[in-house]
Protein backbone atom coordinates (compact mmCIF):
# COMPACT_ATOMS: atom_id res chain seq x y z
CA UNK A 1 0.00 0.00 0.00
CA UNK A 2 1.50 3.67 -0.92
CA UNK A 3 -0.66 5.35 1.18
CA UNK A 4 -1.27 5.53 4.98
CA UNK A 5 -3.79 7.17 6.57
CA UNK A 6 -2.22 8.84 9.92
CA UNK A 7 -5.24 10.31 10.68
CA UNK A 8 -3.63 12.32 13.02
CA UNK A 9 -4.38 16.19 14.49
CA UNK A 10 -1.43 17.64 11.95
CA UNK A 11 -1.32 14.61 9.52
CA UNK A 12 -3.86 13.37 7.64
CA UNK A 13 -2.00 10.81 4.92
CA UNK A 14 1.07 10.14 3.92
CA UNK A 15 2.01 8.69 0.20
CA UNK A 16 4.95 6.97 -0.52
CA UNK A 17 6.98 8.14 -4.04
CA UNK A 18 9.64 7.71 -6.38
CA UNK A 19 11.42 10.44 -8.23
CA UNK A 20 10.85 9.28 -12.13
CA UNK A 21 14.21 8.37 -14.11
CA UNK A 22 15.08 12.34 -15.31
CA UNK A 23 14.08 11.55 -19.17
CA UNK A 24 10.40 9.81 -18.02
CA UNK A 25 8.61 12.82 -16.20
CA UNK A 26 5.44 13.98 -17.55
CA UNK A 27 7.42 17.75 -18.34
CA UNK A 28 9.51 15.89 -20.43
CA UNK A 29 8.82 13.55 -23.45
CA UNK A 30 5.69 15.10 -24.39
CA UNK A 31 7.32 18.05 -25.03
CA UNK A 32 10.04 16.40 -26.69
CA UNK A 33 7.61 14.62 -28.87
CA UNK A 34 5.74 17.55 -29.21
CA UNK A 35 8.35 19.83 -30.50
CA UNK A 36 9.77 17.26 -33.06
CA UNK A 37 6.42 16.76 -34.50
CA UNK A 38 6.21 20.65 -34.72
CA UNK A 39 9.71 20.53 -36.60
CA UNK A 40 9.56 17.53 -38.39
CA UNK A 41 5.42 18.58 -39.55
CA UNK A 42 4.34 22.39 -39.09
CA UNK A 43 8.01 24.07 -40.09
CA UNK A 44 8.38 22.75 -43.94
CA UNK A 45 4.39 22.88 -44.56
CA UNK A 46 3.19 26.33 -43.17
CA UNK A 47 4.46 29.82 -43.23
CA UNK A 48 7.24 30.90 -41.14
CA UNK A 49 5.17 33.09 -39.09
CA UNK A 50 2.55 30.70 -38.87
CA UNK A 51 5.14 27.94 -37.37
CA UNK A 52 6.32 30.70 -34.83
CA UNK A 53 2.59 30.94 -33.80
CA UNK A 54 2.53 27.00 -32.93
CA UNK A 55 5.51 27.39 -31.67
CA UNK A 56 4.68 29.75 -29.19
CA UNK A 57 1.95 27.84 -28.18
CA UNK A 58 3.83 24.82 -27.63
CA UNK A 59 5.82 26.87 -25.37
CA UNK A 60 3.40 28.65 -23.52
CA UNK A 61 1.79 25.31 -23.03
CA UNK A 62 5.00 23.79 -21.54
CA UNK A 63 5.98 26.45 -19.72
CA UNK A 64 2.08 26.03 -17.53
CA UNK A 65 3.00 22.54 -17.24
CA UNK A 66 6.75 23.51 -15.31
CA UNK A 67 4.51 26.64 -13.42
CA UNK A 68 1.85 23.91 -12.05
CA UNK A 69 4.40 21.69 -10.53
CA UNK A 70 5.88 24.12 -9.03
CA UNK A 71 2.67 25.31 -7.66
CA UNK A 72 0.91 22.30 -6.65
CA UNK A 73 2.11 19.34 -4.83
CA UNK A 74 -0.31 16.88 -6.43
CA UNK A 75 0.18 18.38 -9.78
CA UNK A 76 4.12 17.94 -9.45
CA UNK A 77 4.03 14.19 -7.65
CA UNK A 78 1.83 13.59 -10.47
CA UNK A 79 4.52 14.70 -13.21
CA UNK A 80 7.65 13.80 -11.60
CA UNK A 81 7.13 10.84 -9.33
CA UNK A 82 5.67 7.29 -9.25
CA UNK A 83 4.09 5.46 -6.49
CA UNK A 84 5.56 2.62 -4.60
CA UNK A 85 4.26 0.27 -2.30
CA UNK A 86 7.48 -0.43 -0.30
CA UNK A 87 9.38 2.09 1.99
CA UNK A 88 12.48 0.43 0.90
CA UNK A 89 11.51 1.65 -2.83
CA UNK A 90 10.78 5.54 -1.71
CA UNK A 91 12.81 8.54 -2.33
CA UNK A 92 10.13 10.60 -0.88
CA UNK A 93 7.14 10.88 0.46
CA UNK A 94 4.40 13.45 0.46
CA UNK A 95 2.70 14.58 3.59
CA UNK A 96 -0.68 15.60 3.52
CA UNK A 97 -1.79 17.69 6.51
CA UNK A 98 -5.00 17.52 8.54
CA UNK A 99 -7.45 20.32 8.04
CA UNK A 100 -6.13 23.97 9.23
CA UNK A 101 -2.70 22.19 9.88
CA UNK A 102 -0.62 23.43 6.90
CA UNK A 103 0.16 22.50 2.94
CA UNK A 104 0.58 19.09 1.23
CA UNK A 105 4.96 18.85 0.69
CA UNK A 106 6.94 16.40 -0.36
CA UNK A 107 9.87 15.47 1.86
CA UNK A 108 12.80 13.34 1.05
CA UNK A 109 13.84 10.29 2.75
CA UNK A 110 17.04 9.68 4.25
CA UNK A 111 18.40 6.23 5.46
CA UNK A 112 20.70 5.92 8.04
CA UNK A 113 23.32 2.94 8.35
CA UNK A 114 22.68 1.27 11.11
CA UNK A 115 25.74 1.79 14.11
CA UNK A 116 27.23 -2.01 14.65
CA UNK A 117 28.59 -2.23 18.46
CA UNK A 118 27.79 -0.92 21.64
CA UNK A 119 28.38 2.44 23.17
CA UNK A 120 30.13 2.24 26.52
CA UNK A 121 29.23 4.07 29.54
CA UNK A 122 32.34 6.30 28.89
CA UNK A 123 30.44 8.09 26.32
CA UNK A 124 27.18 9.20 28.54
CA UNK A 125 29.15 11.03 30.77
Amino acid sequence: MSSFHVGGKVVDKVDLCRKKHWAWPLDVWPFAILYATWLATIVPNVDFIDAMIGFGDLLASHILVLLFSMWSVDFKCFIQFSKVNSIIQADAFKVTPAKFSGSKKVVPLHFRSQMTGSSSSGDME
